[in-house]
């Protein structure tokens, strides 16, 4: 089976160790495993497992024979056939030996690979880390805790640069920079983000909930001074009035932030489901020239009825491509909305699991394999019989293992209705911990008083 690339970082690709690298190429191979290349899955069935969200090899293993038949319409004795038959074609590629590395070969892999994201808000950095490349960050809290905000200003720090400079000049040296504004008069930048100065990267919003707002974003770049705005008055600064570009050539600046991030809006759990499933495609590619058309390789010399060299639907003979700009950041807001309102009552729970399992599993081995940044909001309900604080994410354990870290936007009755408690409930490398916040003017932000 011919080795797939990977790429370790979505900005720059790094050369990591290389006896890591080939088994990592291993592991990939399996998880990219197409069930039609498998002996005995017909058309009929094929068509079923991918309504269900199956895609792989490596998906399907993830039932068991019971779940199989049941979804198949099939018998279990049928269901365990399939299921020998993708631990055939494993075996049969002969990687399951050659995914063991060693710990010191690990730790200088992750070194190089994984990148850490800025959240936008220093002290949520301290007890996080900010946000890791290469795994899904779960927000879950009640309506109106600031689960979108935060998508919002996640948006805006990924397309900023990894290095510290000036966000209007590109200067790096700090000694020309006072009171965080370069001499140039644009805002200094302390780096942290996943791109590099005047090459942004775009980033996927998956809205499932119809809650993306692109004034909003424009306003949180305002007001973050993102770009050079206009002096205010000190009435204006006092009653925290939106700030404004500076000139017509700021505005254009502002308004890219708005235009890198690419909206999906999947009216139905399937359709959200179809997003994840053509993810990888969406988030790296070729594009024509001309036509614009994604995934167009210069063997395969499609027809574009769009082309402008087209002349009655007649094949190109060649294509001008032009490498697109690469998603750092994946965002599924909210990623258990849409199931809920389709999977109503007990009866239908397990089918609801299944397909959620499905999901975010599928979700999860193409944000490993790009090593992007992924944050998911989840909707929250009260856990019965729980003494305290009973609020629980939507989704139970199917989910929740998928999920690496997990943090719960809280809203304290004691505090004013914009503050906001960032708990950080579960996560592999930090303790449990939690920091005031405040949903303002810059969108998540330190409390202002």
């Amino acid at each position: 089976m011919a080795k797939k690339k990977i790429t370790i970082n979505p900005v720059d690709t790094v050369v990591a160790d290389t006896v890591v690298m080939d088994k990592m190429e291993a592991v990939n191979d399996i998880i990219g495993l197409k069930l039609e290349d498998m002996e005995g899955i017909g058309s009929v069935r094929l068509k079923k497992l991918y309504s269900n969200g199956i895609y792989t090899v490596d998906d399907l293993l993830g039932y068991g024979e019971e779940s199989l038949s049941r979804m198949l319409d099939i018998s279990w004795d049928d269901a365990k056939k399939m299921t020998s038959a993708a631990n055939e074609s494993l075996n049969s590629e002969d990687v399951l030996s050659s995914i063991v590395v060693s710990g010191r070969d690990y730790f200088n892999f992750r070194k190089d690979k994984i990148k850490y994201m800025t959240t936008g808000v220093e002290e949520l950095d301290e007890i996080t880390g900010g946000f890791e490349t290469g795994v899904i960050t779960e927000f879950f809290g009640a309506f109106g805790s600031g689960k979108t905000q935060f998508m919002m200003v996640a948006c805006i720090m990924a397309q900023l640069p990894e290095e510290k400079c000036c966000l209007s000049c590109g200067q790096t040296d700090e000694e020309k920079v006072k009171f965080d504004k370069c001499e140039c008069g644009g805002t200094w930048w302390k780096g942290g983000g996943l791109s590099h100065f005047g090459k942004p990267s775009k980033v996927i919003y998956i809205d499932t909930e119809n809650s993306y707002r692109p004034e909003r974003l424009f306003e949180i770049v305002c007001n973050r001074e993102l770009i050079k705005t206009k002096p205010q008055t000190k009435t204006q600064e006092k009653k925290c009035e939106t700030k404004e570009p500076l000139d017509e050539e700021e505005y254009e600046k502002a308004m890219q932030f708005v235009y890198n991030i690419h909206i999906s809006r999947p009216r139905t759990s399937a359709l959200q489901m179809l997003v994840v499933a053509n993810l990888s495609s969406m988030i790296s590619g070729e594009l024509c020239k001309h036509c614009q058309k994604r995934e167009i390789t210069k063997e395969s010399e499609p027809t574009h009825q769009n082309h402008p060299k087209a002349k009655d639907g007649m094949r190109l003979e060649s294509h001008d491509f032009e490498k697109d700009i690469t998603a750092n950041l994946v965002i599924l807001d909210s990623i258990t909305g849409k199931f809920r309102k389709e999977f109503e009552g007990r009866g239908t729970l397990s089918d609801r699991q299944v397909k959620l399992s499905s999901h975010v599993r599928l979700l999860e081995s193409v944000v490993e394999s790009k090593n992007i940044v992924c944050l998911v909001t989840n909707q929250a309900q009260e856990a019965l019989g729980v003494m305290g604080d009973n609020i629980r994410p939507v989704g139970g354990n199917v989910i929740g293992h998928t999920f690496t870290h997990r943090i719960y936007l809280k809203k304290p009755q004691s505090m004013s209705k914009d503050k906001i408690t960032a708990i950080l409930v579960d996560s592999p490398n930090k303790a449990k911990n939690e920091v005031v916040l405040e949903l303002g003017s810059k969108g998540i932000q330190e409390p202002t008083v």
